[in-house]
């Protein structure tokens, strides 16, 4: 399937995957800015601005766009992330000009009116009680916050009540107008799309967006910390957490594979042992998530308060017993799901279009499909093993723990599992 990548007049890069005997193009704008690229007087502007392209233009109301976009079928939607944002629709090959024209106008044109601003704040503080409200979300949460602490990439990308309200629309302007500019913007489309008619409703409709200078955001700095919420609810919610893997890292993939073994799936470790043997929770994995310049790589899962510590001690267990006896045969496993995953993501538009938007945004490249599987088949039990001694350093953990945690043991008796 052919991937062509151009730029438009003013230096946007545009890039296509045809996929035949699709009727249907996926098409989003990347914008390479996140929660670490504010201050911490405007924590939470991103993802407000992300909300507010919705909320009118200087030619379509609010519910115009959605009709739009709904007359014909299609859907549109945005995300924010900690280090970009997207505004993305899915709709009929036939169509594709009306999305490009919406992305277009939302992302130059909106007209942030005061009134839908006061709305909008009053929706994502909803947004935000719902996350304070769910113990699984809060948890993640308070880790970020212990593991990067006093910088933008540990706070909330939803922000909090305070700075969300002392934000204006001159300010969401501003901040626009400081990070939407050419060099700093990606348009992908996937699915039944020819590159030359999505170049030509690009320069239509995206080349007045002039060109800039991203402010740089600071490097992060992971720090081992601990955060402890107690909360009347039924189970304790538990991260154990160590520095990873920064998307540049030699180790990505290596510790990707890792993730899998340990606690990727019902075959994993974890849930055989914690879940199936023990009987200490419902669900349990482990996770690698990376960033440009750092990465986590945790555990997590919820038990009863009864079991907090004999559960703090078999998530030890599990990953010691893994510096000795991981198999040939689990990390053959683990190599097919992820080569599965990936090899099925591709087939799907949607996911096709957000792949390569964020290899662009990472690498600024599209990576051929078969030279990460090349990567992935080239990992040997060395290779792990290593990953393993360098990344679970007690010393070095950070603990989130929040709910029914009375019984938790202090921090230094939960490292003393590890040695």
């Amino acid at each position: 399937m052919l991937i062509t990548d151009s730029k438009i007049d003013n230096n946007i890069r545009v890039i296509s995957q045809y996929m035949p005997n699709f009727s249907s193009v996926s098409l989003g704008v990347w914008a390479e800015v996140g929660s670490r690229n504010e201050k911490k007087s405007e924590q939470g502007i991103s993802h407000l601005l992300e909300h507010m392209a919705f909320k009118g233009t200087k030619s379509r109301t609010a519910k115009q766009i959605a009709l739009e976009i709904e007359n014909v079928g299609g859907d549109i939607n945005a995300s924010t992330s900690v280090e970009r944002t997207s505004y993305y629709v899915r709709l009929l090959k036939n169509d594709v000009e009306i999305g490009v024209s919406i992305l277009s106008d939302i992302i130059q044109n909106s007209v942030f009116d005061p009134i839908e601003l006061s709305r909008e704040k009053n929706v994502i503080l909803q947004e935000l009680a719902s996350t304070i409200d769910s113990p699984d979300d809060m948890v993640f949460e308070n880790f970020q916050s212990a593991a990067y602490q006093n910088q933008a990439i540990g706070r909330s990308i939803l922000g909090n009540k305070e700075t969300l309200m002392s934000i204006k629309s001159e300010n969401i302007k501003n901040y626009l107008d400081d990070h939407y500019h050419a060099e700093n913007i990606t348009i992908v489309a996937t699915g039944a799309i020819k590159h030359d008619e999505l170049v030509d409703l690009c320069n239509k409709y995206f080349k007045s967006i002039p060109k800039g200078k991203t402010p740089p955001s600071k490097d992060a700095e992971y720090s081992p910390s601990e955060i402890r919420e107690e909360r009347n609810i039924e189970q304790a919610h538990i991260i154990y957490a160590f520095e990873g893997c920064s998307y540049f890292a030699d180790d990505l993939y290596v510790s990707h594979i890792f993730s899998n073994i340990l606690g990727g799936g019902m075959s994993s470790r974890l849930f055989q042992n914690i879940r199936e043997k023990l009987g200490l929770a419902y669900s349990v994995f482990s996770f690698s998530s990376s960033y440009r310049d750092t990465g986590v790589f945790g555990i997590y899962s919820a038990t009863s308060p009864d079991k907090v510590n004999q559960y703090s001690e078999a998530v030890a267990n599990e990953i010691l017993s893994s510096k000795l006896n991981i198999s040939e045969q689990e990390m053959n496993k683990a190599k097919k799901q992820i080569r599965a995953g990936l090899l099925m993501s591709s087939e799907n538009p949607m996911a096709r279009m957000n792949q390569i938007a964020r290899q662009v945004s990472i690498y600024g490249r599209v990576i051929d499909i078969n030279e990460t599987l090349n990567k992935i088949e080239s990992i040997n039990l060395n290779h792990i093993k290593e990953f393993i001694e360098k990344t679970f350093i007690p010393e070095k953990m950070t603990i989130s723990a929040l709910g029914a945690i009375k019984t938790l043991r202090a921090k230094e008796n939960i490292l003393s599992f590890y040695k």
